[in-house]
């Protein structure tokens, strides 16, 4: 029976797996950022959504500059 045979395959073998684990992880690393984006855009337009069902807005909760261009922004998108 030839050891080093055996041995060289599975090492071989070895070697892909670890490398494809590698190349996983980095898959993986890269979904949970473009969640985590995703997430933040549905806060957003929650926020907007929020926003827009309370068209009278008291002093204290008006939008401030960059609240409002995303909302305009959104508006935009929505209608194209």
């Amino acid at each position: 029976m030839d050891f080093q045979k055996y041995k060289t395959n599975l090492t071989s073998q070895l070697t892909a797996v670890n490398a494809e684990i590698v190349e996983k992880e980095e898959e993986l690393g890269k979904l949970k950022d473009f969640r985590i984006r995703v997430k933040g855009g549905l806060e957003v337009v929650n926020q907007i959504q929020s926003d827009m069902s309370n068209p009278n807005p008291t002093p204290s909760s008006a939008p401030t500059q960059l609240q409002q261009e995303i909302r305009e922004t959104v508006e935009d998108l929505a209608h194209k």
